[in-house]
């Protein structure tokens, strides 16, 4: 994954084309993992047409289609299954004319049988989720049962357990996400983990502040308020959708 700034003004517009130019040269995030956060915010926010775009920028090769599938396939633990059929709708239109990339001919994944199911996803939502892991289980669980098998079996379990993709991106991805949705309890809990996977401060900042070419300054600045009060740091930009 490699930003082309001619490519994204042709595909944007020359104006949101700068501005994406702009958003990819900030530092603090890799370019490949600002691409998989940018993807993520767009699917949860439903921006199919941007999406689109933003899919045949993204990938050039099937390694970058391989992760871009992985990071749609976990959409829809985070908002939903038409979001993520309509984001798969979005990588077909992107691929249309590329006979070397078909996502369709990927085979899918058998559930394995529930004790292995769910052996991998509490080890999966431990590394994630550190200590907070039994008191998270337990509270879900207690909310709702089923919702607290699936979480561990389905979600951890089965899709984000997937090595396809490091949990690094996954993680990341899913902060973009839930900052789309203004889902900030969920978003809470992934800026941790992600800090438990290893990202710095600053990634997950950034993760956020993808964002904001899509997203109401009002979204951005809540979802930052989480990061903020999180890990003690202020706020570095002016947040404002004009200037970007």
């Amino acid at each position: 994954m490699i930003f082309d700034g001619e490519s994204a003004a042709g595909l944007f517009g020359r104006e949101l084309g700068k501005s994406l130019g702009r958003l990819f040269s900030r530092g603090g995030l890799s370019e490949r993992h600002r691409f998989l956060c940018t993807i993520a915010c767009l699917q949860a926010a439903g921006d199919t047409r941007n999406l689109t775009a933003m899919l045949r920028l993204s990938i050039s090769d099937l390694d970058d289609l391989v992760g871009v599938y992985e990071l749609l396939l976990q959409g829809y633990l985070f908002c939903g299954y038409p979001r993520a059929i309509e984001s798969f709708f979005c990588l077909a239109e992107a691929l249309a004319d590329r006979a070397d990339l078909d996502p369709g001919a990927f085979e899918p994944r058998p559930f394995d049988s529930s004790p292995d199911l769910l052996e991998r996803g509490r080890e999966t939502h431990r590394l994630v989720h550190g200590r907070n892991f039994e008191k998270m289980r337990n509270k879900i669980s207690a909310l709702c049962p089923d919702l607290g098998y699936l979480m561990i079996a389905e979600g951890y379990g089965h899709v984000l357990s997937r090595k396809e993709l490091e949990i690094k991106a996954r993680e990341l991805a899913v902060v973009s996400s839930l900052s789309a949705i203004g889902s900030n309890r969920q978003l809470n809990s992934h800026i941790r983990g992600c800090r438990n996977v290893g990202c710095d401060d600053a990634e997950i900042y950034e993760a956020i502040y993808c964002g904001l070419p899509w997203l109401s300054a009002e979204r951005v600045v809540d979802s930052l308020n989480v990061w903020s009060n999180i890990t003690g740091h202020d706020i570095i930009d002016s947040i404002d959708n004009s200037h970007i």
